[in-house]
């Protein structure tokens, strides 16, 4: 999924999020400001948001000494997070349908985010037990692959989110290989982060050997191209994931948050909307090959 004339803004304003992150004075944050529109108004936007916003994060190190800065963002995540897991955890075994209340409270981690939109309080308990319906809802045809499929990957999305992706995982009861970013991009999850939230308890954690905030296939270390090509079923978590998966090939799912007009108007959904969806491409083993 190629980056609209809309990003540009989504992508400023990631840049001054993370100068107040960084705590950087004024005058620091408008020459970060300045610069960062200057190399917009240059890169080449027939990419996806992901691989523009991995250039542009490597631009905001290089200027603020800052390789990680939402690292301590990160940590509070999954201690609030971990804070609620007990609780959840009683309510998806109680459940009638323990494997689909596990999912929603999955997809329901994907609203942390400090990408497409900021997110100031997340955790309360009922924001993610009460009932929300979501705009593409595919959960019986994913019901039937999960039933069926032997090598399960999952693709991870923010750091918080990985605690509410652990009782999707042990509510499955199957062997997983989950997937995080290579190294530190916002608040995405990194092998360090997925440690912290116990999934190594439920699944087998690698990276993808994507440094940019998304899955990047042709990016990535051929280790997880194999993984990729040997999944019978991949689900992907979160918005940067779809926008470079959408039109690849293969046996995925997503779930996301349609966090911006772009993605919306693209799935042609109301903006905030949840979604699980069978992909367009849905093909038996993953290709490289676009369609």
């Amino acid at each position: 999924m190629k980056a609209a004339s809309e990003c540009y803004l989504c992508l400023l304003s990631q840049v001054l999020r993370t100068a107040g992150v960084c705590s950087l004075e004024e005058s620091k944050a408008a020459e970060l400001m300045r610069t960062a529109c200057g190399f917009l108004a240059q890169t080449d936007f027939d990419r996806t948001p992901p691989e523009i916003s991995e250039d542009l994060y490597r631009l905001i190190a290089s200027l603020t000494g800052y390789s990680d800065p939402y690292e301590k963002l990160k940590i509070t995540h999954i201690e609030r997070a971990l804070e609620l897991y007990p609780r959840l955890k009683t309510r998806v075994e109680s459940a009638a349908d323990p494997i689909r209340l596990a999912l929603e409270l999955s997809l329901a981690g994907n609203v942390i985010d400090f990408g497409a939109n900021s997110c100031e309080d997340c955790f309360g308990e009922e924001d993610f037990l009460k009932a929300s319906s979501l705009a593409i809802d595919h959960y019986d045809l994913l019901r039937k692959d999960l039933n069926k499929a032997e090598k399960i990957l999952i693709l991870g999305d923010n750091a918080g989110e990985t605690v509410f992706d652990r009782l999707f995982i042990e509510a499955i009861g199957k062997p997983v290989v989950y997937a995080v970013r290579e190294k530190p991009i916002i608040n995405d999850a990194t092998l360090k982060e997925a440690r912290l939230s116990g999934l190594g308890d439920v699944a087998e954690i690698i990276s993808s050997g994507s440094t940019a905030p998304g899955t990047v296939p042709e990016k990535s270390s051929p280790e997880f191209q194999k993984l990729l090509k040997q999944a019978d079923l991949i689900i992907s978590k979160g918005q940067g994931n779809f926008e470079c998966l959408e039109q690849v090939p293969g046996p995925f799912y997503f779930l996301l948050k349609a966090k911006c007009r772009v993605v919306s108007r693209y799935l042609q959904v109301p903006q905030g909307s949840l979604i699980l969806m069978r992909s367009r491409n849905y093909r038996e083993k993953f290709s490289f090959k676009a369609v």
